[in-house]
């Protein structure tokens, strides 16, 4: 049995991998205060690391179906 992704899957990939890397790079950059000052501070909320994990899990779950429809094998015909 002979896997392997066609051009398409391996470019789209790699779009993947560098959108999730990106990400991940600005999570580690955030900075936030320690958790027992976060309510000393108004309106604060950790939205924006709850949004950058979303957007990581939207790229792990692309990442997971192009490799699945990468691998599918073709009708014959």
């Amino acid at each position: 049995m002979n896997i392997s992704l066609n051009q398409p899957a391996l470019s789209r990939l790699l779009v993947l991998n560098n959108q999730a890397y990106d990400l991940a790079r600005q999570l580690d950059r955030l900075h936030l205060p320690p958790e027992q000052e976060q309510w000393l501070l108004p309106g604060f909320t950790p939205s924006p690391v709850a949004d950058l994990q979303d957007e990581m899990d939207k790229i792990s779950r692309a990442s997971l179906v192009t490799c699945w429809l990468g691998t599918s094998e073709e009708p014959a015909g």
